[in-house]
């Protein structure tokens, strides 16, 4: 995939459903954090692609920090093999990115999920950004996990949306790994059947 500044976005596609989902990992990671899960969406009917961020795994270029721009290039490629509906989720960095994603996003985003991501990662600034989030949103944090649950209800009360979420769970999970817990994952699952 091509982001917009030009950066080369390496992604992995599964499923086929009319509902697309990007899946964004978090810091020193790659696609292969979020494969299981996009694996168990195709199996639900969604069409899933796990992505590498800019300077991670595969991707390379573009401005270092505009990592949004690597979640509307994913949203683009799922739109044009099909699916009708896009929605963004990403861990700790990347949730911050995708919640300036759907900010953007034209045409817009069905929903979001931010999974830890923080009110600001490097140049992004998630708290100015979700303040013009009009989309369904969800926040997923851990209470045991600075700044996330605070971050998460920052980012909950300035978001606009009128449907939105924060939830915050017990112990010091980080990003994705909230996913292994079942409340967040049935959570998660909701939040896309809806849509």
């Amino acid at each position: 995939m091509r982001a917009g500044d030009g950066a080369s976005v390496h992604g992995v596609e599964t499923g086929k459903g009319a509902v697309g989902v990007v899946l964004a990992h978090q810091y020193g990671s790659d696609h292969c954090e979020f494969m299981a899960f996009a694996h168990e969406l195709a199996g639900r009917g969604y069409r899933a692609v796990a992505i590498d961020m800019r300077g991670f795994g595969a991707s390379r270029g573009g401005v270092s920090y505009r990592l949004d721009r690597d979640l509307l290039a994913a949203a683009t490629r799922l739109r044009a093999d099909g699916a009708t509906k896009v929605v963004l989720i990403g861990a700790s960095m990347s949730g911050t990115a995708a919640i300036v994603a759907a900010a953007e996003a034209k045409p817009s985003v069905a929903g979001v999920v931010s999974l830890s991501g923080p009110a600001e990662f490097g140049g992004l600034d998630a708290a100015r950004a979700v303040t013009r989030l009009r989309v369904p949103v969800r926040f997923l944090a851990a209470a045991s996990d600075p700044p996330s649950a605070p971050d998460a209800r920052r980012l909950e009360r300035l978001a606009p949306s009128r449907d939105k979420a924060v939830a915050v769970y017990a112990g010091a999970l980080h990003g994705s790994s909230l996913l292994g817990l079942p409340r967040a994952k049935a959570l998660v699952l909701g939040f896309l059947r809806r849509l």
